[in-house]
């Protein structure tokens, strides 16, 4: 069994951090710290598919489960990622179970999905697959809510996403930086279903303390930092000590 499922089935949240920067050498930094996992950002990061496959061998040094969040529902996409051996794929805006099927049957090799075989570094068998790659669909617009329930019992869906900040533009909230109310109701729905139904249920996080907040909640699956934001927050911090000296004099 992998990490995630693992984790999953043990009751344990497992934590990950965003891969939007497409150097090779910094994901490897990122998968030496320990996290449990990472996903590579190709919907909104600065990594593509062509990088894709770099930053997943850099991953692969250390062990650590890389997931590709892919542009969109595309069962190309999909299919590429896993081939260059993403461990699953994060999949955007998942608003009805037709679309969810979609998604699920693009990681599954016939007679349980449509994906085609055509390895290129992945470890997953035509049969036998001893590490099945997850698909998580993002739950991040008002319609996924009101169809929950039957895009979480599709066949193939391992686990529900939540993309807070394109859940509360949809909800009519703006973009909010932190979650409002209506988000966090949506959020415990999204556990209790997602519990229900034997699934894993994730969010990226919008801070620690939110992050400590939604395990609380139950949540199994979190993202609680980013590339960007550790070599941000980093610099910053180093620079204010050193400027913090000057005062002193």
């Amino acid at each position: 069994m992998d990490k995630i499922r693992e984790a999953a089935a043990a009751g344990r949240p497992s934590f990950g951090s965003w891969i939007s920067i497409a150097d090779s050498v910094a994901v490897e930094v990122l998968g030496k710290a320990g996290f449990d996992w990472v996903i590579l950002d190709c919907q909104h990061g600065a990594v593509t598919m062509d990088d894709a496959l770099h930053l997943l061998q850099a991953l692969d040094l250390n062990g650590t489960p890389g997931l590709v969040r892919v542009g969109w529902n595309d069962p190309m996409q999909i299919m590429r990622a896993l081939d260059l051996g993403a461990a699953g794929v994060i999949v955007p805006m998942v608003s009805t179970p037709e679309q969810a099927r979609i998604a699920a049957q693009a990681t599954r090799y016939p007679p349980r999905g449509i994906r085609s075989f055509g390895p290129v570094r992945n470890y997953y068998a035509a049969s036998g697959e001893k590490r099945e790659p997850l698909c998580f669909v993002m739950i991040e617009t008002a319609e996924a809510l009101e169809n929950l329930d039957a895009i979480t019992a599709t066949p193939g869906v391992d686990g529900l996403f939540v993309g807070p900040v394109d859940l509360a533009l949809s909800l009519g909230l703006g973009p909010a930086l932190v979650m409002p109310e209506q988000v966090l109701a949506a959020i415990d729905d999204v556990i209790a279903t997602a519990k229900q139904h034997g699934k894993i249920s994730g969010v990226a996080t919008l801070g620690a303390a939110n992050a400590e907040a939604l395990v609380r909640k139950g949540m199994q699956f979190l993202t609680i930092s980013s590339d960007i934001g550790l070599l941000r927050r980093g610099a910053a911090a180093d620079l204010a000590q050193a400027r913090s000296w000057l005062e002193q004099k």
